[in-house]
């Protein structure tokens, strides 16, 4: 059985590499590296009142409640890398074959989601409540 799943996997990845298209699963110390390159698109697909208890800075707010309904608000350039996370990477793993079914090239999932980000010590920002603007330090 073990067998099969092996098999199975390496087929998937054979036929994602010839489509020159890839999910890729990244750990908080390499999502943090591709974010610093830039270019990233970077996508918090948690609920908008999780991303205001805090997100990783530079993300847009883009719940998976009507997360399919919403992908033209995205960048027409589908070559653009694009990150999603959540909170612990259940539903940033579904955000991501939704991408990659509609065709974007270079899509990241962060492993272990904010959870592991934060115990990463990678930093967060809060966002002010709704309708207030950010206090100066």
């Amino acid at each position: 059985m073990r067998r099969f799943f092996v098999i199975v996997l390496a087929t998937a990845a054979l036929c994602d590499a010839s489509r020159g298209v890839a999910i890729h699963r990244l750990s908080p110390a390499d999502a943090d590296k591709l974010l610093a390159e830039g270019g990233v698109l970077l996508l918090d697909v948690r609920t908008p009142k999780e991303f205001q208890d805090g997100h990783i800075p530079s993300a847009k707010s883009f719940p998976m409640m009507g997360f399919s309904e919403r992908l033209k608000e995205l960048p027409k350039d589908k070559t653009q890398p694009v990150l999603v996370y959540c909170g612990t990477g259940i539903r940033s793993a579904k955000a991501a074959r939704v991408l990659y079914g509609e065709g974007y090239r270079d899509v990241y999932d962060l492993s272990g989601g904010l959870r592991a980000w934060i115990a990463a010590q990678k930093p967060i920002q809060i966002a002010p409540p709704h309708g207030q603007a950010p206090s100066s330090p």
